[in-house]
């Protein structure tokens, strides 16, 4: 049998909540790669020779990695979001259902 504490669950507050924090970061990484980029450009645009290219070459796939990775993150808040407004919906669709089924029993009156 599974252990109940194995399960995931997450309400669509903590989605919501996951979704502001990781773009909360996300804009402060890309704050930060932006001034870094300016700065290393600089650098590369006045380093000459055989080491200057091999810098640039290995900037280039650090840069590419950092562009892949806040992609990623992009992509993880907007799952975050949809998540949140899916379960949401789910969420509104049977508290209908069970107020409709509800309404339409006939119970005696015990008062």
């Amino acid at each position: 049998m599974a252990d109940p504490s194995d399960s995931l669950a997450a309400a669509p507050t903590e989605l919501v909540a996951a979704a502001k924090a990781v773009r909360t970061l996300l804009d402060e990484l890309s704050s930060g790669f932006q001034s870094l980029d300016a700065d290393v450009e600089s650098l590369i645009g006045s380093w000459k020779g055989r080491q200057g290219e091999r810098f640039a070459a290995g900037y280039a796939e650090v840069r590419g990695g950092l562009s892949e990775l806040l992609d990623a993150m992009r992509d993880t808040t907007v799952a975050l979001d949809t998540s949140a407004e899916a379960y949401l919906g789910l969420e509104g669709a049977n508290a209908a259902a069970i107020e409709s089924v509800a309404s339409s029993l006939d119970l005696p009156d015990v008062s």
